[in-house]
Order: structure tokens, then sequence, then C-alpha cells
């Protein structure tokens, strides 16, 4: 992730599913660490955590919102979204909720040139998830080529770092 900040130097980073927050945080540090101490921060996730106050107090801006409709088939409120991931500047998008594969989709249409999206528990194939990944890197996979293949298309988003972020079980591509 240092890397990909230090390249792309976003403006603004989007992500899916806050959970526990370490990846939060983390970003956040990262991107303070760079002198991008103004890049936005928004992460979304649907339970409120005891811990949120004291990462908001950091910068970082928590929303408790499903912002996917329940069947996953669109967002609830697309303009906020549209608004946010188009602003000028570079957008870092990251899905890690509970349907990557549909955040994936759905996010991907409001990119613009040089954004990036994201997905974590990402494999190519199943066929290199269980020959190379289950029970030695990661027991975990939640999307592969085959989910995303005709988004990239639609779209226009091609492999950025992918290399890189494979060691992390993370898709990466950019839209061109």
């Amino acid at each position: 992730m240092t890397e990909l900040f230090r390249l792309v130097r976003p403006r603004r980073v989007l992500e899916i599913g806050t959970s526990y927050g370490g990846t939060t945080q983390f970003i956040r540090e990262t991107l303070n660490s760079l002198d991008l101490n103004d890049t936005i921060v928004r992460s979304y996730d649907v339970l409120e955590r005891s811990w949120f106050d004291k990462q908001r107090n950091t910068g970082i801006d928590i929303r408790i919102e499903n912002i996917f409709t329940h069947s996953y088939k669109e967002l609830k409120q697309p303009t906020e979204i549209d608004e946010f991931i188009r602003e000028d500047g570079v957008t870092v998008v990251l899905c890690d909720g509970g349907s990557k594969k549909n955040e994936f989709r759905l996010l991907s249409q409001f990119l613009k040139s040089e954004d990036i999206i994201m997905a974590h528990d990402y494999i190519d194939t199943r066929q290199n998830f269980e020959e190379d990944y289950y029970n030695k890197i990661w027991n975990w996979r939640e999307i592969g080529d085959e989910d995303i293949q005709e988004t990239c298309s639609r779209y226009n988003l091609v492999p950025f770092m992918q290399e890189e972020f494979n060691k992390a079980v993370w898709a990466c591509r950019k839209k061109i």
C-alpha cells in the first residue's frame, strides 16, 4: 500500500468494510507518513464499534451505513458515492465488505481515469488458490478473475501493481 500511495498520491480513499479498523488506521498512518495528510479517508461499515471514535479522532471519516441495496443490485444513494469518487484527483476504492464481487462491480462504474479499485481476498484462479495459497499463505478466496473480468472490460480497468498485491491477496485495477 505504501508504494501504491507513493505512486498515485490519492486525494481520497474510499473503503467498504471497516470491521476492526486495522487496515483503515494503517491507510491513514501511511498517507500521513507520505505527507498526504489532506487525503480524505472515508470508510463504510454496517456496525458501529467502540473503537471507531478513536479512529475518527485521527481524521478518518467512518460512516455506519449500508450503501448497497439488500440484493446488492445497486447503490442506495449513488449520487453521494459518485460525487465523492469523481472529485478532482485520484481516488482509491477498497472493496473489503460483505460482497466484494458486487462492491467491485457497482463501484467501478464511478471511477475516472487513473483511479484505482481493489478487492481483498482475491486470488486470480481457483486452481492457483488450491495449489499455491490454501494452507500456505491465505485460506480464503472470495473473488477471482472470473468475478471481475466483465467489469474490467466494461470500464477499462487494467491490472496495476498486481504482482505485488498478489502477495497480500488484493486485486488491484486502474481505470484507463
